[in-house]
C-alpha cells in the first residue's frame, strides 16, 4: 500500500496535465433518430458540416485564443493495484472548479471516497497571484503552499490553461483520431496504444509538473501507457470544448514492484467566460501556515 500511495499524486499529476489538455478527414455524421422515429425529417434539421479535424482544431484553437473564464465538473474513477501487494486502491472522486484565464486563478473543490471503506474526504483550494492555499479538513485548518512552489506552478499554469495550446499537442496523432459530428457538436475519439503515447503523457507530465511532484525521469522512464481512451466534444456554435473524457490504463515499476492503474474520468466544462474574480478571502491569507514541502 505505501508504493500505491507513493505513486498515486504522480498518476494523478498525469491526469491533470492531460486536461489542462488528426486532419485532413471531414467528420461522419452520427445518425439520431427523432422522436417521432422519422429518420430523413431529422437529416433535414441537422446542422451538417464539411469542415475537416484541422479546420475544427484550428477553429477551436483561435477561440480558445479568447477565452477568459469556464468551469469543470470532473467525475472521475481510479483502480490501483501492485504485483506484490494483495491490497489495492479503488478511489472515486468528483471534482467542481472555477478556472480565470487571466490573471491564472482557479477555485477548486474535491471529494474522493475509497470505495471498500466508503471513507472519504474532502479538499478545498485556491490559487490566485496571492498563492496556493489548500484547507486540511482533518486539522481543520488552512495551509499555504511555499512561494518557490506557487510561483512555479503559475508558471505552468500560464504556459498551459489555453486550451490552444492542448489542442495543438494533439496534432501528431492525426492519423490515429476518429471524426464525428452530431447536429450541435463534433466529436473527436482517439484510441491508442503503444511507446509514442507513453512518450507524450512522459513529455506532458515532465512539461507540466513541478520538480516537487516527483514527476523525475527515472519514475517516467518506467511507465507505460498500455491502452488510452480520449474523446473530446466540441460545440458547433462556439467551437468550445464541452465534454473531455478519458479512459487510461498504465503501470509504472517502482521499488521492485509493478503498479498498475485504471482510470476514467468525465468532465463537462462550461459557463464560458462568465466566471467573476478569484480572491482568497481575507480570513484565509491571516490565518493559513505554510507548510514544507
Amino acid at each position: 500500500m505505501y508504493v500505491l500511495k507513493k505513486l498515486f499524486p504522480i498518476f494523478l499529476g498525469i491526469l491533470l496535465a492531460f486536461m489542462l489538455a488528426g486532419c485532413n478527414q471531414t467528420a461522419k455524421t452520427v445518425d439520431k433518430e427523432s422522436s417521432t422515429g422519422n429518420k430523413e425529417e431529422q437529416k433535414k434539421e441537422e446542422k451538417i458540416s464539411e469542415l475537416t479535424l484541422e479546420e475544427v482544431l484550428n477553429k477551436s484553437m483561435e477561440a480558445s485564443e479568447q477565452l477568459k473564464s469556464f468551469t469543470v465538473a470532473m467525475e472521475m474513477d481510479q483502480q490501483l493495484s501492485s504485483d506484490q501487494e494483495e491490497t489495492s486502491m479503488d478511489l472515486s472522486s468528483t471534482i467542481d472548479m472555477q478556472v480565470v484565464t487571466e490573471p491564472m486563478a482557479f477555485y477548486q473543490k474535491m471529494k474522493m471516497t475509497e470505495k471498500a471503506s466508503k471513507e472519504s474526504f474532502e479538499v478545498e483550494s485556491y490559487f490566485t497571484q496571492d498563492g496556493m492555499y489548500l484547507y486540511d479538513a482533518a486539522a481543520g485548518k488552512w495551509m499555504k503552499f511555499p512561494t518557490e512552489f506557487s510561483d512555479q506552478l503559475l508558471q505552468l499554469s500560464d504556459q498551459q490553461t489555453n486550451p490552444a495550446e492542448e489542442l495543438k499537442k494533439l496534432q501528431k496523432f492525426v492519423d490515429d483520431f476518429t471524426f464525428e459530428q452530431d447536429d450541435k457538436t463534433y466529436i473527436l475519439k482517439l484510441k491508442a496504444s503503444g511507446d509514442k503515447f507513453s512518450d507524450f503523457i512522459k513529455e506532458m507530465a515532465q512539461q507540466s509538473l513541478p520538480p516537487q511532484m516527483g514527476a523525475g525521469e527515472e519514475i517516467m522512464d518506467q511507465m507505460k501507457v498500455n491502452q488510452l481512451e480520449y474523446e473530446i466534444i466540441i460545440a458547433k456554435d462556439t467551437f468550445y470544448p464541452t465534454h473531455l473524457n478519458i479512459m487510461m490504463d498504465m503501470e509504472i515499476s517502482a521499488d521492485g514492484q509493478k503498479v498498475k492503474m485504471a482510470q476514467s474520468v468525465k468532465g463537462q466544462y462550461s459557463n464560458y467566460n462568465n466566471v467573476g474574480e478569484i480572491t482568497v478571502p481575507q480570513e484565509v491569507l491571516d490565518t493559513a501556515e505554510e507548510i514544507e514541502m
